[in-house]
């Protein structure tokens, strides 16, 4: 049995998996509904909001550059925006986000899909956080000498 994730999750997920799987699924669900694009993959400009570590003031450190997509499935409005130029990647977001809405949408299958990426996104950034960790120097040994 499989959670249900909500959508900063399933938001997270998506950004941050491997495209491949994400398109696999994403074809072999398109062919049972009707989709109206509203606006194709385009590249964006997006402000990024980061916080003072020191008077906990927000502020807005610069532009990154996006790419967004706004559809309709069956009815159902979708988008999908992610960082950098991706516009399959932004595609298939706003396909899910349409989806998952969706009355009588396969959930079963979308959230077994969800949860495999999420392990292997755990997995990667565990590996990832190890390499780092391997070349982190303590310098209170090396003042012992």
């Amino acid at each position: 049995m499989t959670k249900k994730l909500n959508m900063p999750e399933q938001d997270y997920i998506l950004c941050e998996c491997a495209l491949a799987p994400l398109e696999q699924l994403v074809t072999a669900l398109e062919g049972s509904v009707e989709i109206a694009m509203l606006k194709e993959p385009a590249i964006c400009m997006v402000m990024i909001k980061a916080e003072d570590s020191v008077e906990f003031q927000p502020f807005y450190l610069g532009e990154a550059l996006a790419t967004e997509c706004e559809m309709l499935v069956n009815g159902m409005r979708g988008i999908g925006v992610c960082l950098g130029d991706e516009p399959v990647r932004s595609y298939c977001i706003a396909f899910m986000d349409a989806y998952t809405q969706m009355p009588g949408a396969d959930m079963p299958r979308v959230n077994q899909f969800l949860t495999e990426q999420a392990d292997a996104i755990e997995r990667a950034v565990k590996l990832e956080n190890e390499l780092i960790m391997r070349t982190k120097v303590d310098f209170k040994l090396m003042e012992q000498d």
